[in-house]
C-alpha cells in the first residue's frame, strides 16, 4: 500500500521533478515549492520542496465532518471548482471571510506551518 511513509521516503530520495514524473498519477496539486497527494490510506500529504530537494512535509488530517461520504464528496468537488478557476490568495481570502472563518483558519494554519515560515511572516507583519 502507498502510504504515508511510502510517499515521504519517495521523496527524500528524488528531486521534485522525479517525483512528480513518478507519481503525476496520484498528485493532485503542483506548485513550484509543493506537491500535493492524496495516499491509499485517503490521507492528504504536502510535500515542501526547496532547490527543488525535499525539504519537508505536513499531513492534513479530515476533520469529523468528512466522515460523511457525501460531505468528503461535496468538499472534493468544491476543491475541484476551485482549481478550475485557478483561485488565487485574495479571492480565497473573500471565500473564507464569507463563511465567517477568517480568525479560525488563520490559527489553524498558523499552528500546523513550519515555524519559520510563521516567523517569516511574524517579521513581516512587524515591519509594516
Amino acid at each position: 500500500m502507498k502510504d504515508l511513509g511510502y510517499f515521504i521516503t519517495m521523496a527524500s530520495n528524488s528531486t521534485q521533478r522525479e517525483f512528480e514524473l513518478d507519481f503525476a498519477d496520484v498528485i493532485e496539486v503542483y506548485d513550484t515549492t509543493e506537491t500535493t497527494i492524496t495516499t491509499e490510506d485517503g490521507r492528504t500529504l504536502v510535500i515542501t520542496w526547496e532547490d527543488n530537494y525535499y525539504k519537508s512535509y505536513r499531513v492534513i488530517y479530515e476533520t469529523a465532518l468528512m466522515e460523511s461520504q457525501s460531505k468528503r464528496d461535496v468538499v472534493k468537488e468544491i476543491i475541484k471548482k476551485l482549481q478550475t478557476i485557478d483561485v488565487d490568495g485574495e479571492t480565497m481570502q473573500y471565500i473564507i471571510e464569507k463563511v465567517a472563518m477568517s480568525n479560525q483558519m488563520m490559527r489553524q494554519l498558523m499552528l500546523t506551518e513550519d515555524f519559520e515560515e510563521v516567523e517569516y511572516v511574524w517579521e513581516e507583519l512587524k515591519s509594516r
